[in-house]
């Protein structure tokens, strides 16, 4: 199980102050330890992509889309998608929160379709990253929804990179929650049983793991399980003293 656990780490470093020096230790760390990929912002993208294939590394490259405000248009969001699929295997991109919290559902629908068809006409596994510190229960219910049925492969909890002060006043945390995290598995149930689903945003323990995928209803496996994680040696220690 721990082995197979590692598997499912989107190792993560997406800090705007990050260097060449970070992207490469993220590298580094992601091909000693065996997780799934690394996690990074576009800038690094061709640097990440060139340096694997000197090492010869065999993991995943994953872009992060719109990050971390989903708040452009969806011509650039497309256009995004066309251009880092040069260069990245996978595609995290933020849901147009925006449009969400102005109840615009027809506008969110549509945003999400498109960025989805081009990613698959890429090739691209896409997952979209819902902001649950930013939704409410019934905001919550309508996106998830969306997602679900927009054919998307993955439906991500969180940027990681949410305001506390905002969450706290329509009475969220930030973070993967096993509440949200229940809530997407009863609704795929309805909506896309195959869909996977990912969790990110404070994760650094091996139980919170553990507790997360069960909450989930995924099997552990890759295709339909992710942790995006900035911790991932945190939770290789905390599995040792399990």
């Amino acid at each position: 199980m721990e082995t197979s656990i590692v598997n499912l780490i989107d190792n993560t470093y997406l800090r705007p102050y990050g260097s060449v020096r970070e992207i490469e230790a993220l590298i580094e760390d992601t091909a000693k330890y065996g997780a799934y990929s690394i996690t990074i912002n576009p800038l690094f993208l061709r640097y990440a992509r060139e340096y694997r294939a000197r090492k010869g590394y065999k993991f995943k490259v994953v872009a992060v889309v719109d990050f971390p405000f989903g708040a452009g248009t969806t011509e650039a969001r497309i256009d995004a998608i066309k251009r880092y699929s040069q260069y990245a295997d996978e595609l995290d991109i933020v849901a147009p929160i925006g449009l969400v919290k102005s109840g615009l559902w027809d506008e969110v629908e549509h945003d999400i379709g498109a960025v989805v068809d081009a990613a698959h006409r890429e090739g691209k596994v896409i997952k979209i990253i819902v902001e649950d510190a930013y939704t409410t229960r019934e905001e919550k219910l309508e996106l998830y929804r969306i997602v679900m049925q927009s054919g998307a492969d993955f439906i991500k909890t969180s940027t990681g990179f949410e305001e506390r002060d905002y969450a706290e006043k329509i009475g969220n945390k930030t973070g993967a929650q096993i509440e949200n995290v229940r809530l997407m598995a009863e609704l795929s149930r309805r909506y896309n049983p195959g869909i996977g689903i990912k969790v990110a945003g404070g994760i650094r323990t091996y139980q919170q793991v553990l507790d997360l995928l069960r909450a989930s209803e995924r099997r552990p496996d890759p295709t339909q399980f992710r942790i995006g994680t900035s911790h991932m040696l945190s939770i290789i220690e905390s599995m040792k003293s399990s």
